[in-house]
C-alpha cells in the first residue's frame, strides 16, 4: 500500500471556494498530511495568491462568485505557461453532470470531482497528480 502521507508532505495547495465549510474541511484535511494550504474565496483573490504562494496544485469550485471556474482555470493555465510551471488543477464542485465534467476537463482541469467528495478518493487523486511515477505498479 502506498503511503500518501509521505508523498504529500511539503506540498503547497491552493483551495478556491466561496463556501467557508468547504475551505475549512480541505485545509484541515490537508494539514494532517503536512500540506501547506492557501485558501481563496474568489477567482480574483486566487490569482493573486497563485502568483505569491506558487502552489503545486489547485483545487477549485466551478461556481465562484466573481467568475466561473472554467474561465478561471484558463487564466491559471495561461499564467502557468508564462511562468513555465505546471499547476495541476482539480475541479471539486457541486456541478456533477457528465457535461459539467466534460466542460471542466476541456477548460484545463485534470480531474473533476463532485461534492460531497470521498476524502480517500481526493487524497489518492492528489497523490497521483503530484507523484505519478511513485504510484506506478512495480
Amino acid at each position: 500500500m502506498f503511503n500518501f502521507a509521505s508523498s504529500l508532505n511539503g506540498l503547497r495547495v491552493l483551495v478556491v471556494d466561496s463556501d467557508p465549510d468547504a475551505r475549512y474541511l480541505l485545509t484541515t484535511l490537508f494539514a494532517g498530511y503536512g500540506v501547506e494550504t492557501f485558501a481563496a474565496t474568489s477567482a480574483e483573490t486566487a490569482l493573486k495568491v497563485l502568483q505569491q504562494a506558487k502552489p503545486d496544485l489547485l483545487i477549485s469550485e466551478i461556481n465562484l462568485p466573481d467568475e466561473d471556474g472554467y474561465s478561471f482555470v484558463c487564466k491559471v493555465k495561461a499564467l502557468a505557461t508564462l511562468q513555465k510551471v505546471d499547476i495541476p488543477a482539480i475541479a471539486l464542485t457541486v456541478f456533477a453532470k457528465p457535461s459539467d465534467r466534460e466542460q471542466a476537463l476541456a477548460a484545463g482541469f485534470r480531474q473533476h470531482l463532485a461534492k460531497p467528495v470521498d476524502i480517500d478518493q481526493l487524497i489518492a487523486i492528489v497523490a497521483r497528480l503530484i507523484c505519478p511515477l511513485q504510484l506506478l505498479p512495480v
